[in-house]
Formats: C-alpha cells, sequence, structure tokens
C-alpha cells in the first residue's frame, strides 16, 4: 500500500472503456507493480453464468486490462471458484471470460480446482490457517475487478466482497453467517494490489443477482481495498460505515475511509456521484437475512431440491404486495437490459451470492 492510497475515477461508455482502463492503470502507476517477467492474479466477478450489464465484470474490460499486463508479465490467470449451482469453468465460458481472456494472452483457472496449500492467515478471524489455492498463493500481484453493486444482505458489493469468490468451496453459503471475517481473512492473507473497478453499468436495489441495472459510465482504479471501497460508496450515496465488510477490513488496518486520506484523481467525485437505490428490506429480504445466521439451514435452502419451491414461493408472496412488478418496470424503465433475456435470469437465480 502506498503511504497515501490514489482512487481514481475515469468517465467512461463501453466503446470508450479501453482508453478509460489505460488512463486509470497509468495513475496508479501499474508498471511499478506490474515487473517484467511477474505473474499476476486478476478476480472479476464472475457471480453468474449469464452476461447481463451490471451483473458480472464485462468480458471486454477485464480482457483489455489482460492485454495490458501481458505487456510486462511472463503469465496473467483470470479466476473464479465454483457458485452454488454452477461451476467456474461455466463461467469462464458462457460469459464468456475464456474467450477474452486467451485472446488476450492470458489464461483462466478454476480455484476449485487447483492445488491447494495450507497457510496461515495474519490475525485470522475465522481461519488462523487453511488451505489456499494455489493462484493466490503463488503470485506475484492480485488485482480484483468488481462491479458496482448493492447486496441485498451486506448493503454493498464491491472490492472487499468480490474475494469471497475466492473462497475455494461451492458450498460456501454456509459462510454467509461469518462473512465480514471470511472475507477478511481472504483479504488479509493477500490484499488485491490493484483495484480495476467495471462501473459501466452497476446494479441497486436487491443486488448482487437479481438488483436493478444503473447506468454509471464509469472505470474507477485505486491501489488499496478500503479506500477504493470508500470512494466507490460515496459514490454510490452511502458510507462505508453502512458496510460490515468495509469496516472489517478497515479495522484491520488495511486503508481509510477517511476521505480526506485518500488521494483522488481523475474525475471530481461530486461529478461521479450517482445515489443508488438501497436494498430493499422487505419480508423475503429479512427472511434471507434470518436463513443466514444459519449454516445448515442456508445450505438446505440454497443447495438442496428446497431450493425450487423456495424460490417460486418468494416470487409469489413478492407478487402479492407489488415487488415483482415494480422489479420488472424498473429493470425495463432502465432499457439498459433490453435485447438480453433477462428473465431468463429468474430460472437459475441465486438469491445469496
Amino acid at each position: 500500500m502506498s503511504e497515501t492510497p490514489i482512487v481514481h475515477i475515469e468517465r467512461a461508455t463501453l466503446d470508450s472503456s479501453g482508453e478509460a482502463v489505460k488512463r486509470t492503470l497509468e495513475a496508479l502507476k501499474w508498471k511499478d507493480k506490474v515487473k517484467q517477467g511477474s505473474r499476476v492474479v486478476i478476480k472479476p466477478n464472475g457471480c453468474h453464468v449469464k452476461f447481463l450489464p451490471g451483473l458480472v465484470t464485462t468480458p471486454s474490460i477485464l480482457g483489455e486490462v489482460v492485454r495490458i499486463f501481458r505487456t510486462r508479465a511472463s503469465e496473467v490467470v483470470v479466476v473464479e471458484s465454483d457458485l452454488q449451482r454452477f461451476n467456474a469453468d461455466q463461467i469462464f465460458d458462457s460469459v464468456p471470460y475464456r474467450e477474452e481472456v486467451e485472446k488476450a494472452g492470458g489464461r483462466c483457472s478454476n480455484l476449485t480446482q487447483e492445488k491447494q496449500i495450507r497457510v496461515k492467515i495474519p490475525a485470522g478471524q475465522h481461519w488462523k490457517e487453511r488451505t489456499m489455492p494455489e493462484s493466490l498463493v503463488e503470485h506475484d500481484l492480485f488485482v480484483t475487478m468488481p462491479v458496482i453493486k448493492t447486496h441485498k444482505l451486506w448493503h454493498v458489493s464491491l472490492c472487499i466482497k468480490n474475494q469471497f469468490g475466492c473462497v475455494p468451496e461451492s458450498d460456501r453459503v454456509k459462510y454467509q453467517k461469518f462473512l465480514p471475517q471470511v472475507v477478511g481473512d481472504f483479504n488479509s492473507y493477500h490484499p488485491a494490489g490493484l483495484c480495476i473497478v467495471d462501473g459501466i453499468v452497476g446494479l441497486e436495489g436487491d443486488g448482487p443477482i437479481a438488483g436493478i441495472p444503473k447506468r454509471m459510465d464509469l472505470i474507477v482504479g485505486g491501489d488499496n481495498l478500503v479506500a477504493t471501497d470508500t470512494v466507490l460508496s460515496h459514490i454510490m450515496g452511502f458510507k462505508p460505515e453502512q458496510s460490515e465488510l468495509i469496516m472489517n477490513v478497515f479495522e484491520r488496518g488495511g486503508g481509510p475511509i477517511d476521505l480526506g486520506k485518500i488521494r483522488l484523481s481523475g474525475l471530481p467525485l461530486k461529478e461521479a456521484v450517482n445515489p443508488y437505490k438501497p436494498p430493499s428490506r422487505d419480508f423475503i429480504s429479512s427472511m434471507e437475512r434470518l436463513v443466514r445466521r444459519h449454516p445448515r439451514l442456508a445450505n438446505f435452502v440454497y443447495r438442496s431440491w428446497f431450493f425450487t419451491i423456495a424460490k417460486k414461493t418468494a416470487w409469489g408472496v413478492r407478487g402479492l404486495y407489488g415487488y415483482k412488478s415494480q422489479y420488472h418496470e424498473d429493470v425495463a424503465r432502465s432499457g439498459l437490459w433490453e435485447g438480453y433475456n433477462w428473465e431468463e435470469l429468474m430460472q437459475v437465480y441465486t438469491p445469496i451470492a
């Protein structure tokens, strides 16, 4: 971490995102971090097998970052772990990440299938030691590439939360009860040296899956997790103190939540602010928060035959008080998923991610 963390903000559309990524990396002095012949590991937000703007990291933006790093790094590896109902290789092929990454000179790796190495966690809270995928142990630079999203259980899903996808266990829903400690431990073991945030489209409301797409037209980069998430929180109209995930890493000394201790560059922060609709506090969301507190119950609800019943019941209940129709209206009004089969999203919808 630099003495004063830097967060750089760029205004960009998808068409201009490549140049925005280049300017962001230059502002972060990326060549000081990516040495000649180094090994770089990148974690996008690959939380679904479907590509929808704002749902997962945009493949072309990921490919551009890989392409730039490969001008110096000997190897660039893009990683993701298996999820509750589909594996990381399905994500790589369907989004499609593998095509973009390999075209840019990198490769994809499923963390769940990698060799696991036992390591000690510095000041670990949930684990003092545990096994880690080889890519998280043997690299020169770790880069996180999230999307700007809300989270129905944890308020926001940004740089720090993105590392939950590093846990190489498909049943990691069992850790939701302890998520601040679990994510804090992974970020403590090897914090991201660079954060490159796909902010072209975000998700508001009940993210990180069934949120409402929101046009942001931003690329944001930082050299510190907490500082970057702090700036992103302000852009969303929130405060970092509202997120247990951010506060856990902050309290471990992982970076500042005071804007006065962060060096901002690029687009002025006030011009980037675009307040988000916060997560819902309705009956179904309250039930999900209750389930989260019980790991065995969470695994039964979200990973067994009961899930289909629970999903249909939840949407049926929400239909009674207008939530479902309002959601459809909000998505249609945004116009950002027009032309995508976004209705199919609900057929493989993962309530907790």
